[in-house]
């Protein structure tokens, strides 16, 4: 029996008879005008429902985009605010924020474009989609590798309608104005609305930033929500235990993947996370959780149902936030059951990853490091410490092989950022006016450049 992918609706679609063939079901692609793909199956005999796989896993057929997933030849990245100074620093990787909840809407209007996905259309804001188109076509046209950040927000976009947040919102969301640590809401994989709508939004996103069209650009993957180990404040679905908030969470890793996969051979997810391993943010275990908990139980779910194809985009930042000499961090050891995993231990993630259980098909999983920097604060002293920060990071990196890109936050000191200055470019005191760059912006620039010796710069630290 096969089912709509609706957690809480299921509505059986499809019924056959087969035998497997070396232990493997094969079944047809399209039926009864939906695609098996997306399906959940169950194997029945004699009236008895089986255990086993319930999601096709084998992703055996042409895709739309065949193209295979670019190389950059450097791990450098940055989250820009200045393309053209980018470009003159060399990045090659970036990262960029899109919201569910700012671009879909519930009718079509002169400002929507439509988009028809499994049998139903959907409605996408022209005016904030050109906004996302200005940004990607720049940063893709001049070869940097643009990864999306897929988010949940009620605060983003005040013209999105209340019934499309009924629709996209977390059920159990606790709004913003009832907690000010609440930024993002989960995605609603609660309802049949909420999954399709997010399926569509994945295959809309595929399709529109396929490269294809160079005015829109190029998008390689999807990191699915922030910190979703610290979900209270980044991924918001109210008081729920690991276990449960997990589970949703491998759905929409699972969904994500099937529905980027359905169009293209090379686009990658990945699991957001930051710092905290077996510890946490919080000791209320029902809004903060280890990621090692977060991983073991993704990996669980998922390897019990189908495999999901899911990479890591991990934040090391350093034990404490205000101070950028990382290699210090006390809680940070080099075990599997270290408090926090920063640029100390990294390569305890790697090694975590590169364990049988948790590869994917017999080959690891890929990470990249998403989001982290280092502060200063002012004095000569703090910003010569930031630039030797980011040079023993970067050479961390180059010896782990399943790192592809490593995304410096920020590229210039934010005056909002909690009071923080992990900018490349320095803020002034009075105000959030640039004041020039940094130690690290010369560093950044020359880190995966060679020498007059011909060692690179990274190898000096």
């Amino acid at each position: 029996r096969a089912y709509a992918p609706a957690l809480r609706e299921e509505l059986c679609i499809r019924e056959t008879v087969c035998e497997p063939e070396n232990g493997v079901y094969v079944l047809p692609r399209f039926a009864d005008g939906r695609d098996g793909l997306f399906l959940r199956y169950e194997c029945m005999q004699n009236g008895e429902i089986l255990p086993g796989k319930c999601y096709a896993e084998v992703l055996d057929f042409p895709r739309v985009y065949e193209d295979d997933y670019p190389t950059a030849g450097t791990i450098k990245g940055l989250q820009v605010t200045d393309v053209e100074d980018a470009i003159a620093l060399g990045v090659k990787h970036a990262a960029h924020n899109v919201a569910i909840t700012d671009l879909m809407r519930a009718e079509p209007t002169e400002n929507t474009i439509t988009f028809p996905f499994d049998g139903v259309d959907y409605y996408f804001d022209k005016t904030r989609l050109e906004y996302h188109d200005r940004t990607i076509s720049e940063l893709s046209s001049h070869g940097i590798l643009v990864t999306l950040i897929l988010l949940c927000s009620k605060h983003w976009n005040t013209e999105t309608p209340e019934n499309m947040y009924r629709a996209l919102l977390h059920p159990d969301f606790i709004p913003n104005m009832n907690d000010p640590d609440v930024h993002l809401s989960a995605f609603n994989m609660t309802t049949d609305e909420g999954i399709r709508h997010y399926m569509a939004f994945i295959a809309f996103l595929t399709t529109h930033y396929s490269g294809k069209h160079p005015e829109y650009g190029k998008a390689v993957g999807y990191i699915i929500s922030n910190e979703v180990n610290s979900q209270w404040v980044w991924g918001n679905a109210g008081n729920m235990p690991v276990e449960a908030y997990t589970k949703e969470y491998t759905t929409a890793l699972r969904l994500a993947w099937q529905v980027s996969a359905s169009l293209s051979k090379s686009h990658r997810i990945y699991v957001s996370l930051d710092h905290f391993w077996t510890g946490a943010l919080s000791g209320d275990k029902m809004k903060y959780y280890g990621s090692r908990d977060v991983l073991t139980l993704i990996n669980r779910y998922a390897k019990a149902e189908g495999e999901v194809g899911w990479n890591v985009a991990f934040h090391p930042y350093p034990e404490d936030l205000n101070f950028p000499d990382f290699w210090n961090d006390k809680t940070a050891s080099e075990d599997f059951d270290t408090y926090r995993i920063t640029f100390k231990n990294l390569k305890v993630l790697a090694r975590f990853l590169e364990q049988e259980e948790f590869l994917c098909f017999g080959v690891r999983r890929r990470i990249i490091l998403s989001e982290q920097g280092f502060n200063s604060h002012w004095t000569p002293e703090s910003e010569i410490l930031q630039a030797c920060a980011y040079g023993r990071a970067y050479r961390t990196c180059m010896e782990i092989p399943e790192i592809d890109s490593f995304i410096l936050h920020a590229h210039r000191d934010n005056a909002g950022e909690f009071g923080l200055n992990l900018g490349i470019l320095r803020r002034k005191r009075e105000n959030n006016e640039i004041d020039g760059p940094k130690p690290i912006y010369y560093v950044f620039k020359a880190i995966d450049q060679k020498d007059e010796s011909g060692k690179y710069h990274w190898e000096r630290y």
